[in-house]
């Protein structure tokens, strides 16, 4: 069963689920647990084994992207088997987790550093293998670069290298096409757009079938989204983005002026990519063993940026067989 914990960073609490059934569940002495609609996964008792934590053991630790939140995860946490250790936060800012003083902090480089330290308080000694998607992905790329001894495998579903993405963006027409909802996110008014619209932008991101199929869950998407602070939080992070989209027909000029970031990984890396995602050409993931050597890219024919729910079978074997 899922536990429903908080951890405090720099005056701010993030939340996650957890199941840990090496360890005891360590709250802080002020956490309660969350109230919230279901989502598919009920809430029982910390497992309370006692069993010393070393380097053996192994814990998930699984970063969801926009517009979600930890509970994107259900499905793919259900596959893994139970002797697993499994953390999932909702990013700061979404669902249960306070969103943040500033609009700065949401900047890539701080959240990195506030992630890196919430892996450093979950850890305990275990080896993190660090599962992301979508905006959770490009974090989790810079997080590993940058504090590869938190981070013993990195795993990245359907989420572009920070550089290669940016390469992309020069080079692939289609890929600046793809990215133009960015700048619809980015814009000063997108919070009363979208709401206003009955959120068809991000309903249309998640598909209707998924409304239709995952309604728990999509519930507490459709509060979290009703929610103007709530909402405005999660935006942060494209608006803080450090390059903007340029335009399908930039010219040569605005092109070449797009610094590309020169982020290396040396962690042993996996990347599962659904090949029917609309918002990634086939040009992000080109040259990237330039900057992760050690990885290896699967492809999912028909799966789309969604994999982790639509195919989370297949996505746990692959994952379950690279570590």
């Amino acid at each position: 069963m899922l536990q429903s914990q908080y951890v405090t960073i720099d005056g701010k609490r993030i939340h996650y689920l957890s199941r840990e059934p090496s360890a005891e569940l360590a709250k802080e002495p002020s956490a309660e647990l969350a109230k919230e609609p279901s989502a598919g996964l009920g809430k029982g008792p910390s497992a309370k084994l006692g069993k010393e934590l070393t380097s053996d053991n192994i814990l998930f630790v699984l970063f969801h992207g926009f517009p979600e939140n930890a509970h994107a995860w259900e499905a793919f946490i259900r596959t893994l088997p139970s002797h697993y250790d499994i953390v999932a936060p909702d990013l700061p800012g979404y669902h249960l987790s306070e969103p943040l003083s500033e609009e700065r902090q949401y900047e890539v480089p701080a959240l990195i550093k506030r992630m890196a330290t919430f892996i450093e308080k979950v850890k305990k000694g275990r080896k993190v293998i660090l599962v992301a998607h979508d905006w959770g992905g490009a974090i989790a790329w810079p997080l590993t670069a940058f504090h590869p001894s938190l981070i013993h495998k990195l795993v990245i579903l359907n989420a572009a290298h920070p550089s290669t993405f940016t390469q992309s963006l020069i080079v692939s027409q289609e890929q600046r096409a793809k990215s133009r909802y960015i700048s619809l996110l980015r814009d000063k008014n997108a919070v009363s757009s979208l709401i206003s619209s009955d959120f068809w932008l991000l309903k249309n991101m998640l598909g209707e079938a998924f409304f239709e199929q995952e309604w728990d869950y999509a519930s507490t998407l459709l509060n979290d989204w009703s929610q103007e602070a709530r909402l405005s939080a999660m935006l942060n992070y494209y608006r803080c983005m450090p390059q903007d989209i340029p335009p399908v027909d930039a010219s040569d000029e605005e092109l070449q002026a797009i610094h590309v970031p020169n982020i290396h990984i040396g962690v042993p890396t996996l990347v599962l990519w659904g090949r029917n995602d609309l918002a990634f050409d086939d040009a992000v993931l080109e040259g990237v063993e330039k900057y992760v050597p050690h990885c290896e890219v699967i492809y999912h024919e028909t799966a789309t940026h969604w994999l982790h729910r639509e195919f989370p079978n297949w996505a746990s074997n692959k994952v379950l067989a690279f570590i």
